[in-house]
Parts: structure tokens; C-alpha cells; sequence
């Protein structure tokens, strides 16, 4: 299930990417001038940060969550495909609000989807997840673009849209097939093996082990107790106070653990109320606002070195890089607590911008300015990987699938913010621009490690 979760993933992330590459394009093709598609690309990123809560509410309450991520997934590549289809040919007002429902499809597309591991997935194998999971971001950043310029160059626009709309159903057909909850990864305790739980006799108790956990919990990762996990020897002083702890409702799974009205503001209220889901978020939105200008800011590196085209190797430098991250910690999770792992990346990843900044002033060969690239995608793979572990520990039930599209929607807000701003500070020196890269990543890491401190020394 996790390999069809992840290619439906890989499928529609990639389409996201492409469609904005092809939605410019297609402007130049219909109009020929890209500001239309510029302003139809900005109706589509709008919604994300407005919709996200509304989005993961309607997938927190539904008894049948894969239903409706496939439909979400579904809409989102016939109104991407129309919107290819329509731009500069019927009226603006129609293709505006096809792209506003396209961009309120956006954040199930991004942390939606990734909210559905923890669905399909034990929890002793969701850092190793986690980490495929960042890799179909990298791979989407690295082949949409392309793809979605390669389809619009050599077939048109027409082609470009059925192929695009097309993996996005194909994403959908494949959510159909995921189930919605956790294998078992291990038998449950036997009766003959619980009474060594908790042995109580005429002398008084006898520690024991802690009591044995049935396979399941709810979304906070807490397990839900077996009836047969605590045994008491009959005639035993505690024996009346520990059956009267014994949950007397069957074993559920995560989905239905949630209370039972969830309101649009709760996911909001959960990411406030926790201290590190609070302080990766709001690190990770600053981050993100740098992260909106790294394209621009590569094209002018370029550019500045004589190299025209050599912003897109940078770009694609910064996303292989990513990727092999990605891959790295999935292979080898990271112990550590994944809050702290985001703050560390993001101050390496400041770091290695700021060797950037430097190393541009100093005028070094291309080669370098290439693997620093490189090396801060590198960070960027573990950074995703603890943001979306974060997400998933620290949401309590019923507010995952909220906490994840919210927290999406706010970074690719801060983003697309972060890339209209690059046009106020264009005409600034290269290595300037990437101060401002580095600096952004390095505010995030400190305001990240205030809101830990802080929050600890209230509680």
C-alpha cells in the first residue's frame, strides 16, 4: 500500500510542478506575453493557505478518507487541464475561478497525501516513510518543470493538459486502491502471556513490565490497551481499582479515536498549542519566504557568471540534492527528535548559503557554486522528512489531515510571498540576494529554537 500511496503521490506532485512551467507557457502560445499565465498561476497559489483547514476537516470526519483524497486528486487534474486549455482562449473571469478551485485542491495534493501514511503505514516504519515521502517532493521539483515545458514545446498545449490532467487520475485511480488503515505488524498478546503484566498477591503488588499493547493507536501515536493486557490474581487488594481501569470499549483504529465534532479551527488551535509543532511551523514559514526567491536568485547567479542557462543547473544541483537527503534518512532515520532535526537543518542550510554569498564576492569557479547547491539540498531532504514526522506526532486526533494541509498551505503561501517580493530587490548584487537566502534560513533556525525555549520554560 505504501508504493501506490507514494506514486499517486510522485503521479499528482509532479503534474503540480509541470502545470505551472506549462500555464506560462501556454499564455506565451495563446497571448503571447506570460503575464496572463502569471496571473492565473497566482489564483491558483492563493487558495492554498485559505483552503488547507477546510480541506483536511472534511478529510478528518469522513469515514472513507481514501475516497477523498481521490477526489480531491481527481478535480484537481480536470481543473488544471481546463485551465491549460482555456487560458488566454475563454474568458478570465472562468479560467480565474477554475484556477481558485484547482488551487483549494492544492494543499491535499501536498501535505494531504502526506497525512495518509500514517493511515497505511505501522508506526515503527514512518521514519523510513517519511522519508520516501520528502522524495516525491524532490522528484516532482526535479522532473514537473521539465516535463511540463518538454510536453508544451514538442506536442502543444492540448497534449500538455491530457498528459498532466491524466497523472493527476491516475493518482486518484490509485488512492482508490490504498486502504485506510494500518496492516498489523505484530500478533497480540496471548492470554496464557498478559497475567506476567501486573501480578497482584496477598504481600501487595509486584512490579512488572508495562502492560502489553494491542497493534493500533490513535493519531498521536499512543496505543490503544488490550483487554487481556493487565491479569489480576483473584482475592488481590487492587484487583476491584484495575479492572475498573480496563477500557470496556472494543480496540479502534486512529481514524475513529477522533472525537466526534471537529471544528475547521482546530487544527489551527493544535499547532498552536504544541511546542514543536508551533516552532517548525513558524520556522518553516520564514524559511520558506527565502526558499520562494532561490529560482530568481539562480537565474541571476547565472547570469552574473556568464553562464545564461546555468540557473536551471542550479536549481536542479539544489534538487538532486535534496532527493539524495531524502533518500539518506530513509534509508538511515534519524534518531534524534525530529523537531530538532528540522531547527539544525535549517541552520545548515543558512550556512551553506552564506558560504554561497561569500564565495560569489570571492568570484570562485562554477563547479563550487554548483555543489553548495548541492550540499544545501542535501540539508533541505532531513528538513522535509522531520517536518512531516513533527506533523504527524504531534497532531491530536481527529486534526491530523488538518495539521498537515494547513502547515502546507502556509509554507507555499510564505513561498509564493517570498517570490513576489524578489521583484522589489532584483537589481540588488548577486551575493547580496543570496545573503538574503542565507538569512532567511537562519532567522527561521533561531526563531524555531526561541518558540522551543520559550514554551518549555512557560510549561
Amino acid at each position: 500500500m505504501l508504493a501506490r500511496l507514494l506514486t499517486a503521490a510522485t503521479l499528482a506532485r509532479t503534474a503540480d510542478a509541470g502545470g505551472g512551467v506549462a500555464l506560462l507557457l501556454a499564455s506565451v502560445r495563446h497571448t503571447g506575453d506570460p503575464a496572463l499565465g502569471a496571473l492565473v498561476l497566482a489564483a491558483v497559489m492563493v487558495p492554498h493557505v485559505l483552503a488547507g483547514p477546510f480541506v483536511g476537516l472534511v478529510t478528518d470526519r469522513a469515514r472513507r478518507p481514501g475516497l477523498v483524497h481521490a477526489g480531491f486528486a481527481a478535480l484537481f487534474g480536470v481543473t488544471l487541464g481546463a485551465v491549460l486549455l482555456l487560458t488566454g482562449v475563454a474568458p478570465l473571469p472562468l479560467v480565474v475561478v477554475l484556477a481558485l478551485v484547482a488551487g483549494g485542491c492544492g494543499p491535499m495534493i501536498f501535505g494531504g497525501l502526506s497525512s495518509r501514511l500514517d493511515d497505511v503505514v505501522p508506526p515503527a516504519r514512518r521514519p523510513h516513510a517519511r522519508g520516501l515521502d520528502a522524495a516525491t517532493y524532490n522528484v516532482a521539483e526535479i522532473a514537473g518543470p521539465a516535463a511540463g515545458a518538454l510536453l508544451v514545446a514538442a506536442f502543444g498545449v492540448p497534449v500538455a493538459a491530457a498528459v498532466l490532467s491524466g497523472a493527476c487520475l491516475l493518482a486518484a485511480a490509485a488512492l482508490l486502491t490504498v486502504a485506510d488503515t494500518p496492516a498489523p505488524v505484530a500478533a497480540a498478546a496471548t492470554p496464557a502471556a498478559t497475567p506476567a503484566a501486573t501480578a497482584v498477591t496477598a504481600a501487595g503488588p509486584v512490579a512488572a513490565p508495562a502492560p502489553v499493547f494491542a497493534a493500533g493507536g490513535d493519531a498521536a501515536g499512543r496505543a490503544a490497551p488490550s483487554d487481556a493486557a493487565v491479569a489480576v490474581v483473584p482475592g488481590g487488594p487492587a484487583e476491584q481499582s484495575e479492572q475498573s481501569e480496563r477500557p470496556e470499549r472494543p480496540e479502534r483504529s486512529a481514524r475513529s479515536e477522533r472525537p466526534a465534532r471537529v471544528g475547521v479551527r482546530d487544527g489551527l488551535a493544535a499547532i498552536v498549542r504544541s511546542r514543536p509543532l508551533l516552532a517548525v511551523t513558524a520556522a518553516t514559514a520564514v524559511a520558506a519566504y527565502g526558499a520562494g526567491m532561490i529560482a530568481p536568485v539562480a537565474v541571476v547567479l547565472g547570469v552574473a557568471t556568464g553562464r545564461p542557462a546555468g540557473g536551471g543547473l542550479l536549481v536542479t544541483a539544489l534538487g538532486v540534492g535534496a532527493l539524495c537527503g531524502s533518500l539518506l534518512v530513509a534509508r538511515f532515520p534519524v534518531r534524534l527528535p525530529p523537531h530538532l532535526v528540522a531547527v539544525a537543518c535549517l541552520v545548515g542550510v543558512g550556512a551553506a548559503f552564506a558560504g554561497l554569498a561569500g564565495a560569489v564576492l570571492a568570484a570562485v569557479p562554477w563547479p563550487v557554486l554548483v555543489g553548495v547547491f548541492a550540499v544545501a539540498g542535501v540539508l533541505d531532504g532531513p528538513l522535509l522528512s522531520s517536518v512531516l514526522q513533527v506533523r504527524s506526532q504531534e497532531a491530536p486526533p481527529g486534526t491530523r489531515t488538518q495539521v498537515f494541509t494547513l502547515g502546507a498551505g502556509i509554507k507555499l503561501t510564505a513561498a509564493s510571498v517570498g517570490a513576489a517580493t524578489f521583484t522589489l530587490v532584483a537589481g540588488a548584487p548577486p551575493a547580496a540576494l543570496v545573503g538574503v537566502l542565507a538569512a532567511s534560513h537562519l532567522l527561521a533556525a533561531a526563531l524555531g529554537g526561541v518558540l522551543l525555549r520559550a514554551r518549555r520554560r512557560t510549561r
